[in-house]
């Protein structure tokens, strides 16, 4: 058994009940991978990097964690200088031998090899073709898959084996090769078998900031043949009254955060 989970985004309220509602569902010896954007937009940067590494997970850079090494990013302005702050506080954090090692540690990347199937498995942010910040779907795609989000997928299915699993939009779904798409509300959370021979991408979802009009953080779990994704309750307002209190985060962050949009 997998737990994935991806866009924790700095929220330790969410992040920390997420992995309570893991614990107590699977035990506390579980692998867990996060496919990236562990900071960003949120309070409590160097909180959620400790917890990480507290308990083991795998971790995979995203397109936020790769924006703190860079001077200038394509983010929206609210999203930009929340990178900023975010840095600044890692950045005075860095004599703290497991920050530093957290961030040396990111890698573009993670595979293993499916125990039902004979295909790989590949888990990235953005999309399974490498693309950091790519967004294979978007909010407004589960409804309306367009010719340019048909082909976008096609051409990251060459990148997967049997299954990708990725991010960065927020948005939990699951796409199979023939384009068949489903949000996991649609079948009200039930497990997802997966077929041998069909390729899946795996969306799962954002623990800290989804966006698909719900608040309670997201997360995944991959038996090897079946998915299932989940949803906790969290502290909203906790999160919401710390992101208030710094200055450099602006309300759009914690209004959007407020509506899971």
């Amino acid at each position: 058994m997998q737990i994935i989970l991806s866009d924790v985004h700095s929220n330790l309220e969410a992040f920390s009940a997420v992995l309570t509602d893991i614990k107590t569902r699977f035990g506390k010896d579980i692998q867990i991978i996060s496919l990236g954007d562990l900071v960003g937009y949120g309070p409590n940067p160097i909180e959620c990097i400790l917890l990480a590494i507290q308990h083991n997970l795998i971790n995979i850079m995203g397109n936020h964690e790769l924006a703190l090494s860079k001077d200038k990013t394509n983010f929206n302005p609210s999203a930009q200088k929340a990178i900023f702050w975010t840095k600044s506080i890692i950045q005075k954090n860095l004599a703290n031998p497991k920050v530093s090692q957290f961030l040396k540690s990111l890698t573009y990347e993670y595979r293993t090899k499916s125990t039902a199937f004979q295909g790989g498995i590949i888990y990235t942010h953005g999309s399974p073709r490498g693309v950091v910040d790519e967004y294979v779907i978007r909010r407004d795609d589960l409804f309306n898959l367009t010719e340019d989000v048909k082909k976008n997928l096609k051409e990251n299915f060459e990148s997967v084996e049997e299954v990708g699993f990725l991010g960065h939009t927020h948005i939990p779904y699951i796409c199979t090769t023939d384009l068949y798409l489903v949000h996991p509300e649609w079948q009200n959370y039930e497990s997802y078998p997966l077929l041998s021979g069909t390729k899946t991408i795996v969306n799962v979802g954002s623990v800290g900031q989804p966006r698909d009009n719900d608040t309670k953080a997201c997360y995944a779990s991959f038996d090897g043949a079946n998915v299932t994704h989940y949803r906790v309750e969290y502290d909203i307002n906790k999160t919401v009254s710390r992101m208030q209190g710094i200055a450099e985060l602006d309300a759009m962050l914690w209004k959007r955060l407020q509506k899971g949009m």
